[in-house]
């Protein structure tokens, strides 16, 4: 077996799902006996969503998911602002509310049909590996082996602590309730809302399932350390909405209810020889805007499509870069989302007053909305030095790859996790002559090419977002990325050739 994925989460999921897609055999091991039915994560970011339209299931979740278009800060029943979310520019702007077993049923069905079977009850106890393959131990006594291995396997990692890798970090001191309520009442808000109160926040967010369907969030931890807290019922979670939220919804049903304790932790390593860590086993933090599910989505793209290319004769080499690109990402968002805990967290007087002061103030400039929901839609994520053209928007090596109407379809239609897409920027009303790269290069398996001229780009659109004029090249990797511009249609194919093993002409 070329992988074996250990985890049944999305990350794992997604990455098995990337494997199929380029034909590498992979087996999904998962060391529960039946699918999970919690709920903690909850939202698609664009960027996630993007990457998930490559393997055609955007179109099911978007049919089932609930757009979220704000939130609400909120003073008993009275809106003290609205933080609204500005669409970024992406065929999915908004944030996509679909709780986990809702999005694993839909990767479920995707990977049958890919012919990936998760084998639940599988449960790992040790690895061993050296520089040929991977030998996994299961606790029914059988042995597997295989090329490669990804832990996808959550916070309490048998991958990680096999390995030895630190998972640096910690409990932040802080208690949540978590639960799933259907409410009967008229809201005086959207779609979400927060009360930062004296006991930390109360935060109500709408979930699809019909009207009345909410997910409760609130901080615990002043009476956790006081006392053993246990799993709330009905009355406990009404008693908190009517004495710290808002007044007059009545709780009818309790779906789903859970004690979460937040941490944070950072691995030091993502990779160690032939296994790999991903999703909540090389980082976990809190929930807030909804980030965590969506970095172990991009960090299983990011591992599959190399393994891909590595099992097709691109240098091992290639694997290095996973932790080099995917690692800092984490570190970011860890900071950003820790930023907000404690924000959200403060009990001193003076300190929420002011809090409230920043927040309301921020709801009135557009530019804060606009850069907020940037951040939080993952659109932003860059891989690289971080070195670029100085005040230019001009997406540079390592970035995301802006999406733009073509005359048939867009940009973002003709990528794909299974192939490098080569932009081909013509000059200006001049025709394609025999000879030149775009008829040398033609279409392979592992890379297309899509001419920009005033034909496909009538109305300029891909010319603008990508702020090329006359002749050039743009090489998009399998994960979205740009892989190379520049005006040399050679060094594009060398950089192609560096990602793939290709020496050969194309």
């Amino acid at each position: 077996m070329s992988v074996l994925v250990v985890g049944a989460g999305p990350t794992g999921m997604v990455t098995a799902l990337v494997l199929a897609a380029n034909g590498v055999p992979c087996r999904v091991l998962e060391r529960r006996t039946h699918p999970s039915d919690g709920s903690r994560a909850l939202g698609l970011q664009a960027r996630s969503m993007e990457l998930l339209a490559g393997l055609g299931l955007a179109d099911e979740i978007e049919r089932v998911a609930y757009r979220l278009s704000g939130a609400s800060i909120m003073r008993g029943d009275a809106e003290l602002s609205r933080l609204a979310w500005v669409p970024p520019r992406s065929p999915y702007p908004y944030t996509y509310v679909l709780p986990q077993p809702g999005l694993e049923s839909i990767l479920r069905k995707a990977l049958r049909a890919a012919g990936v079977e998760i084998e639940y009850g599988a449960d790992v106890q040790d690895i061993d590996h050296n520089d040929e393959c991977v030998d996994v131990q299961l606790g029914d006594g059988r042995r597997l082996e295989c090329e490669w291995l990804v832990g996808a396997d959550g916070a309490r990692s048998t991958v990680r602590e096999a390995l030895g890798i630190s998972f640096t970090g910690g409990a932040t001191g802080e208690t949540y309730y978590l639960g799933d309520l259907r409410l009967e009442s008229k809201m005086s808000f959207q779609d979400s809302a927060m009360w930062l109160g004296p006991a930390g926040p109360l935060m109500l967010m709408r979930l699809p399932g019909g009207d009345g369907l909410w997910r409760v969030f609130a901080d615990m931890s002043d009476r956790s350390r006081r006392e053993e807290l246990r799993e709330p019922g009905i009355t406990e979670l009404q008693r908190l909405v009517d004495e710290r939220g808002t007044g007059g919804a009545r709780i009818t049903e309790v779906e789903w209810t859970s004690i979460f304790r937040t941490r944070v932790r950072l691995a030091d390593e993502y990779r160690r020889g032939r296994v790999f860590l991903a999703g909540d086993a090389a980082h976990i933090f809190p929930p807030f805007g909804g980030q965590g599910m969506n970095l172990g989505i991009q960090d299983a793209v990011n591992l599959a499509w190399r393994l891909a290319q590595v099992e097709s004769g691109a240098s091992p080499d290639l694997l290095d870069d996973y932790e080099t690109e995917r690692r800092p990402v984490a570190a970011s968002t860890i900071r950003d989302v820790e930023s907000r805990r404690r924000m959200y967290a403060l009990r001193n007087p003076l300190a929420r007053s002011l809090r409230d002061i920043v927040l309301r103030l921020g709801a009135r400039f557009p530019g804060a909305a606009r850069q907020a929901s940037l951040q939080n839609s993952q659109l932003a994520v860059r891989y690289g030095d971080g070195s670029r053209w100085p005040f230019t928007r001009r997406p540079a090596v390592g970035d995301r790859a802006p999406d733009a109407a073509l005359a048939d379809g867009t940009v973002h239609n003709r990528l794909a996790v299974t192939h490098f897409t080569l932009l081909h920027f013509r000059s200006e009303n001049r025709a394609e002559e025999p000879g030149e790269p775009l008829e040398a290069v033609g279409a392979t398996e592992r890379m297309i090419v899509v001419p920009i001229d005033d034909e496909t780009d009538p109305k300029r659109e891909v010319r603008k977002r990508f702020s090329m004029r006359g002749e050039g090249f743009v090489l998009v990797r399998p994960d979205g990325h740009v892989a190379y511009r520049g005006n040399e249609f050679a060094e594009a194919h060398r950089a192609f050739a560096r990602f793939t093993g290709s020496d050969r002409a194309v």
